[in-house]
């Protein structure tokens, strides 16, 4: 519960980024270029991908960025505690919510692809990778 939270806080830093607001939230934008970048090309590789080493690579890739990118996302979480609640987005970040559609597609096309994949041993590595870096995000000091 608590990554699928985390997961939820980080796709509003993207659309915080992705609509340009340079309001109290200024100081995310910067952090989730690469952030935004990383998922981008995580989701276009994944939904692509035409074999199990496409996926596995994919997620290698997004995995390391994550693992990277992870210590200053989590210092938002702390910084932006009011993020974390969902039924109470900030009103200068409603509009973000008509956003969410857009990722949501993306994200559904780019898991259903790799469904295929999921059994293989080279997946599920990458996958483990992937869980302990977004783990990272996570934890509690």
């Amino acid at each position: 519960m608590r990554l699928r939270k985390t997961s939820y806080f980080f796709l509003i830093c993207v659309f915080v980024f992705m609509s340009g607001c340079g309001s109290k939230y200024g100081d995310v934008i910067e952090a989730n270029k690469k952030f935004v970048n990383a998922m981008e090309e995580y989701l276009s590789a994944t939904g692509e991908a035409a074999s199990a080493k496409e996926i596995a690579k994919a997620i290698t890739i997004y995995a390391a960025e994550i693992e990277k990118l992870a210590p200053q996302l989590k210092q938002f979480m702390h910084k932006y505690p009011e993020l974390e609640d969902t039924t109470k987005v900030p009103e200068e970040l409603k509009d973000l919510q008509d956003q969410m559609g857009d990722l949501e597609e993306k994200t559904t096309k780019s898991f259903m692809n790799m469904m295929k994949y999921m059994m293989d041993p080279e997946v599920q590595a990458a996958q483990q990778k992937l869980q302990k870096a977004m783990m990272k995000m996570a934890q509690e000091n």
